[in-house]
């Protein structure tokens, strides 16, 4: 009889700890990169196609604007082409002197710089540059698609550390990638969220470039945007030198 209950009394034991060591793993996977199950976005899938309309030409200045911003940051737009393959902060003519508000003349100035050096990266590679790529590429160098994408998905317009990165491949393709930050609660004060949001967009060295863009979105435990995007930089490589994009449309 003492025998049966010290075998029911370890069969217990055996079965208690096996409960509370699978309900610690599940809990920990319920706050993980992968897991989905609070996801709190109800329009917003973990990865898609958003159909982002080119915009109007009357609107370029104001991207000009917006462009000529992000640069003057010196953190926040980052180029990658096939002779520097690895991210690295864009340098235009002038670069060092910080400035928070543009004049016409310094944005048509700025974008000028930027379609100079773009033409000047895709004749390295003995590419041709389309008609119109420097403003295909302000437009989504510019704070526009993410408030759209944002407002069209219902996500709070706190959108933190944002990155703009060029990419010019060894194929001449031009493509623009977005990093960002984005949360479902907005908190003061908050220099990072919980998800990050991806946006990526086609070749936009054709005259009739698809103007939609790819996204993916997760949980995250990171709070520096240098590090999600230091995980990109192998895939971001091979897209450029390969042309071999889909590791980089799924990260």
């Amino acid at each position: 009889m003492l025998e049966d209950q010290s075998v029911v009394v370890a069969l217990f034991i055996v079965a208690a700890t096996t409960y509370f060591i699978f309900r610690k793993y599940y809990r920990g996977r319920s706050h993980s990169d992968d897991s989905d199950d609070t996801w709190p976005f109800p329009k917003l899938q973990d990865h898609g196609i958003f159909p982002y309309p080119q915009g109007e030409q009357s609107a370029l200045d104001e991207r000009k604007s917006d462009f000529c911003r992000i640069a003057w940051t010196m953190t926040d737009l980052l180029v990658a082409t096939p002779e520097a393959p690895i991210p690295e902060v864009w340098k235009y003519p002038g670069f060092g002197k910080k400035k928070e508000s543009a004049h016409r003349e310094e944005a048509e100035h700025m974008f000028q710089n930027l379609d100079k050096w773009v033409r000047d990266e895709i004749k390295q590679v003995d590419g041709e540059t389309s008609k119109g790529l420097a403003a295909r590429m302000v437009e989504l160098l510019s704070v526009s698609p993410a408030i759209t994408f944002a407002m069209e998905h219902n996500i709070p317009l706190q959108i933190l550390q944002a990155k703009y990165m060029v990419t010019v491949s060894r194929s001449a393709q031009v493509r623009i990638l977005w990093y960002a930050f984005i949360t479902d609660e907005v908190k003061a004060g908050a220099k990072s969220g919980p998800y990050v949001l991806k946006l990526l967009s086609h070749d936009l060295n054709q005259a009739e470039a698809d103007s939609s863009l790819l996204y993916t979105a997760r949980r995250t435990r990171e709070t520096q945007m240098c590090a999600i995007t230091a995980k990109a930089t192998e895939a971001i490589r091979n897209a450029i030198l390969k042309d071999e994009w889909e590791a980089l449309e799924a990260l």
